[in-house]
């Protein structure tokens, strides 16, 4: 079933980067097959240089986040299901913008630990305290000195393990107190003569426990202050430690991204790690298709290789247009490629292409001449054979098409054949009187055909700027979508408005048929006064003054569409003024009929092929022109770029003979 979307506004087939690695001896005969088939736009030498710098920055990337991910990964609390809903579209500036984040909330955690771990240490040698005081109390003994600075003596109490405190022991005066504080570590009192002190100083000051502050001469009340100081220390500590689960726990969805970001990156370039390092391995790097991809993994496949593909930003496009609309890609690629982000016009202007052409170029001779012209005479003028066949093409389209509104107006050669067509198919379309008969008669035709044209116009324009509207919602761009807004809402109030203030019936949606005239009118001019503000705020300085010409851009968009008229009724005058002079000069030789047909017949056919060579060329052109300007331009901005890839094309040569 055929994509609606290929019917319509189609999307480019984009192309994503390709790596393919195979055996150094198969190089040469996957690139021979490649270029047959015109599979891969390799990258310039250079640029394949910089590619694979770029792949060990990436490697080097993903591994240092996996890394990362798994430190942060570590300090919850307990296992955590995430879902990651959509990966970012360039998974390079992803993947480093997660990991400069990360690194921060890793740097802020850490922070955060060492001041639990200090805290954690002041705790420690807080309660290490209180088992000396309460050894102290419970012997009965007076006062201890827990820290002393005197000019022969030094008293420091220490905590540290059972050999650092021992090998201090070693080196002091006297031991006034030594216990066990926990496992493997000891607390002690130390007496230290000054000279002896002085050498061992760095090592006691390493191990000296904190008493600053505290009272030290009531034992009752020095326990209270440490129990205080050591209930605060691990309070804060409590708090530090939720602190870094809840900073951890906060970032728990950018670390599963993270994590798969990573994966991902190591999944699909991990393998030419062996590649850029070996050398019995080759890397070939370039740009493919989508719709080709698998082509790509067959020909690395039968070469004992693999092909690995990801998006990445800017890449190139190629048209995937059914074969119908292909010659009219021809139109697109004047404006530009589309962006890999963009609609293809392509369908949509094909369709408006022969409708405005049909317009111009009613007659069914003139459509037959067309599609028989364009194979004889083209082949002279355009040499590049492709550009030649998608020109002959859209003229048979156009031709066809054309007959179709020849048959729908009732002209064959003008009125030549065309009273024939008329006794068959009576005419829908606005038609000229045979051999233009009365100014009467002419006046009517041409308003009609004008009316025609600018109802034409005014349809297109308003869907136009209804495909800009659904751009911009996509795009969520507010200042694009605000604005076709109001341009849409002044092209539905204006007509109306402008039928029940200057009674022109122009009203062609027949608002004033539901709502009053008067309502109708305070609606337009609220919706130009709000377009003129709109306009005035966004497009400072110049936009009090440029509104204006916006909205008389709107009008000469529809107003440019009189050109269909203009074009078909000429050539239709110059058909009809034709014929009347085939009509007067057989009717000179009337009395020999055989002489008369003979004549009529060599006038019609020499004038009517030069009318042909005259009128076919402006439709063309401003067919051309109104999709280009009055359509596409709302809308479509082309600003993408072809892919390239390296081929060859099939050579028909002759050789031998004389």
């Amino acid at each position: 079933m055929v994509e609606l979307s290929k019917l319509f506004l189609n999307r480019p087939d984009v192309g994503v980067k390709t790596y393919i690695v195979v055996p150094a001896d198969s190089a040469d005969r996957v690139l021979d097959e490649l270029v047959k088939k015109s599979l891969l736009e390799p990258l310039p030498a250079g640029e394949a240089r910089r590619e694979a710098e770029k792949l060990a920055e990436r490697l080097e990337l993903a591994s240092k986040t996996a890394k990362l991910v798994q430190e942060l990964s570590n300090r919850l609390a307990a296992p955590v299901e995430v879902e990651v809903k959509e990966l970012p579209w360039d998974l390079d500036q992803g993947l480093a913008k997660l990991y400069n984040e990360l690194l921060d909330t890793l740097r802020l955690v850490r922070g955060l630990e060492r001041e639990v771990a200090e805290l954690e240490q002041r705790a420690e040698r807080l309660a290490a305290l209180k088992k000396v005081v309460d050894a102290v109390e419970g012997r009965g003994e007076g006062g201890l000195v827990l820290e002393y600075d005197g000019d022969l003596v030094v008293v420091r109490t220490v905590y540290g393990s059972r050999e650092e405190v021992a090998k201090l022991e070693e080196a002091s005066l006297k031991t006034l107190a030594k216990l066990e504080a926990q496992p493997g570590k000891d607390v002690a009192v130390l007496v230290f003569e000054r000279e002896s002190y002085e050498r061992v100083r760095e090592e006691v000051e390493r191990l000296r426990v904190e008493v600053a502050g505290l009272p030290l001469g009531d034992p009752g009340q020095l326990k209270l202050a440490i129990e205080e100081r050591l209930n605060e220390a691990r309070a804060r500590a409590g708090d530090l430690r939720r602190k870094v689960g809840e900073v951890v726990s906060g970032k728990v969805y950018e670390i599963a991204l993270a994590k798969v970001l990573a994966e991902t990156v190591e999944s699909k370039i991990g393998v030419l790690r062996d590649a850029l390092e070996s050398r019995y391995l080759t890397l070939i790097a370039g740009w493919t298709l989508k719709s080709r991809a698998k082509e790509v993994e067959r020909v690395a496949r039968e070469n004992r290789g693999v092909a690995l593909f990801e998006e990445a930003p800017d890449p190139p496009v190629e048209f995937n247009n059914l074969k119908p609309f292909k010659p009219f890609e021809l139109f697109t690629e004047i404006m530009g490629y589309p962006s890999p982000t963009e609609w293809d016009p392509t369908p949509l202007l094909t369709y408006l292409y022969l409708v405005f052409f049909s317009l111009m170029f009613p007659d069914v001779g003139y459509g037959i001449g067309l599609i028989i012209g364009a194979r004889l005479v083209l082949p002279h003028f355009v040499e590049n054979k492709d550009t030649l066949r998608r020109l002959i093409k859209i003229a048979t389209y156009a031709g066809v098409t054309g007959i179709v509104t020849g048959l729908l107006s009732g002209s064959f050669f003008g009125s030549l054949l065309g009273s024939y067509v008329s006794m068959v198919i009576p005419p829908v379309l606005p038609s000229l009187p045979p051999r233009l008969g009365s100014l009467e008669e002419i006046g009517p035709q041409i308003i009609r055909y004008i009316g025609l044209a600018l109802l034409v116009g005014y349809f297109t324009v308003l869907f136009a700027h209804t495909i800009a509207l659904f751009k911009n919602l996509g795009m969520r761009n507010k200042t694009g979508l605000v604005t076709e807004v109001l341009v849409i809402s002044l092209m539905v109030t204006g007509p109306p408005a402008i039928k029940s203030v200057l009674k022109f019936n122009v009203d062609v949606l027949g608002l004033t048929n539901l709502v009053p005239g008067d309502v109708v009118v305070y609606a337009a001019v609220g919706v130009l006064v709000a377009y003129a503000v709109f306009k005035s705020v966004v497009d400072r300085p110049f936009g009090a003054l440029l509104w204006i010409f916006d909205v008389l851009g709107v009008m000469a968009d529809v107003l440019s569409f009189v050109r269909i008229a203009g074009i078909a009724i000429g050539s239709a005058i110059m058909a009809e003024l034709l014929n009347a002079l085939i009509a007067n000069t057989t009717a000179i030789v009337s009395g020999f009929s055989v002489a008369s047909f003979i004549l009529g017949f060599l006038m019609a056919v020499t004038l009517h092929v030069v009318n042909l060579g005259l009128s076919s060329i402006s439709p063309f052109v401003h067919s051309l022109r109104l999709i280009m300007y009055e359509v596409s331009s709302k809308f479509y901005e082309g600003s993408g770029r072809r892919i390239l890839p390296a081929g060859v094309r099939g050579l028909v040569v002759k050789v031998g003979g004389s």
